[in-house]
């Protein structure tokens, strides 16, 4: 189940981006919603007084009692927000104070203020300006990252060029290609860091140790290091590995219940792969994409916000379900390549489903190949459940076997016999 909803998850990032991208200028805070006509705009407003804000330019309007979730072309902060501040956009100006954390990724992202939690920021530039202050340490991904502020605690920095004029009083992780450490740079604890150019101007202070990483592979370095960096990689190994088999184990599970709770679907719905693949596919690949983009403008409006969530809270679950009935089709392909015979038992037909999940996983480990065949799994499955629900919605009621489906006894039924 990772690997497809991982994929999903990248898909929905997309969508998202490029669905505010589109959008109207809003702005919302948790006072926005009974504001006077002229200074309203619109927004959505949850629980809490956490503020949930898309559009070309998102800004806060009146300080924030809870939460600030912000994407946009460009989004600014510029009242105070006293929880967690999410935002995502071309642009990301934090001006005014927020209370805990700070998650921001953007083209540009720019600190001017008072950050009581711990920042991470990925982005092409990022800047902590003169006079703003992370109270509990940073993780910084950028091409360009600058700090000019003070970190309280350690940071960790991952980016092209990165100058320091500020002070961080933790340990310090710096990975680059160019590192420069001002006159005004105050390390306070230990400075660890790896790059092409390193260069630390006079006046520049470093509290603690100072060490080069080189990142290289074994070359200088004894056994030692040699046996714990193989430990490390065989304990990674083994950490994938365990993954991989729970993941094969939860997917066993749900499709052993969804056959014996829903096995007419279970049988029916693969069908429409046979019968119909551009159509599933087609099908499918417009739901797996239009359901979150449907999501997002519901919760545009007030009242579309309890639609809106349910669907994004459905979404996984109608992806595990497309999953799985793309790979019973696999199961009925397996079947008839194996001359097994159509009136299987249960356990028969769950040994079957046991080695298509296998022989599936083993191959989604293969790059590029791996991830389209679970992406092509997943949007047929949808698509056929789709198919078969309209199928069902529009099945004459006197009917009790649909003409267009065999019977679960023949060469075409995909899974067999199975529980009524």
């Amino acid at each position: 189940m990772a690997v497809p909803l991982e994929l999903s998850a990248r898909c929905v990032g997309l969508l998202l981006l490029a669905a505010t991208a589109s959008m109207p200028s809003t702005a919302q805070d948790a006072k926005a919603a009974s504001a006077p006509s002229a200074e309203r705009r619109e927004g959505v407003v949850g629980a809490s007084g956490n503020v949930y804000a898309a559009g070309q330019t998102t800004r806060t309007i009146d300080p924030t009692e809870g939460d600030f979730v912000g994407a946009g072309a460009r989004v600014i902060v510029d009242r105070a927000v006293k929880g967690d501040a999410l935002l995502a956009g071309g642009s990301v100006d934090v001006r005014a104070a927020v209370g805990d954390d700070v998650r921001a990724v953007g083209g540009d992202v720019r600190i001017e203020s008072r950050i009581g939690g711990e920042l991470f920021a990925a982005g092409g530039n990022i800047t902590l300006a003169q006079g703003s202050q992370v109270e509990r340490g940073g993780m910084l991904f950028a091409g360009t990252a600058t700090i000019d502020g003070k970190v309280v605690g350690p940071l960790k920095v991952r980016a092209q060029k990165i100058v320091i004029n500020g002070e961080v009083t933790g340990d310090t992780d710096l990975l680059g290609e160019q590192i420069d450490l001002g006159a005004t740079a105050r390390i306070g604890g230990n400075l660890v860091y790896a790059a092409s150019s390193f260069n630390r101007a006079d006046g520049a202070t470093i509290g603690g140790t100072t060490r080069q990483d080189t990142r290289s592979a074994d070359r200088g370095r004894g056994d030692g290091e040699r046996e714990r960096r193989w430990g490390d990689g065989a304990r990674s190994a083994g950490a994938s590995w365990l993954t991989g088999v729970l993941g094969y184990l939860g997917l066993l599970a749900c499709a052993a219940v969804f056959l014996l709770l829903f096995p007419r679907f279970a049988e029916q719905a693969p069908e429409h792969i046979r019968r119909m693949p551009w159509s599933s596919l087609g099908i499918g690949f417009g739901g797996v994409l239009g359901v979150p983009v449907l999501a997002i403008l519901l919760c545009i409006t007030l009242l579309g916000i309890p639609l809106g969530i349910a669907l994004l809270a459905l979404f996984p679950g109608l992806l595990l379900l497309g999953y799985l009935v793309g790979l019973f089709f696999l199961v009925w392909r397996l079947r008839v390549a194996l001359h097994k015979p159509a009136g299987m038992r249960f356990g028969g037909t769950m040994a079957l489903v046991a080695a298509t999940l296998l022989l599936v996983m083993l191959i989604g480990r293969l790059p590029f190949i791996g991830g389209l065949l679970h992406f092509l799994l997943v949007i047929a499955g949808v698509g056929a459940c789709v198919l078969e629900w309209r199928r069902r919605r529009h099945a004459p009621p006197t009917t009790a076997t649909p003409p267009a489906q065999p019977p679960a006894s023949s060469p075409q039924s995909p899974l067999g016999e199975l529980p009524a």
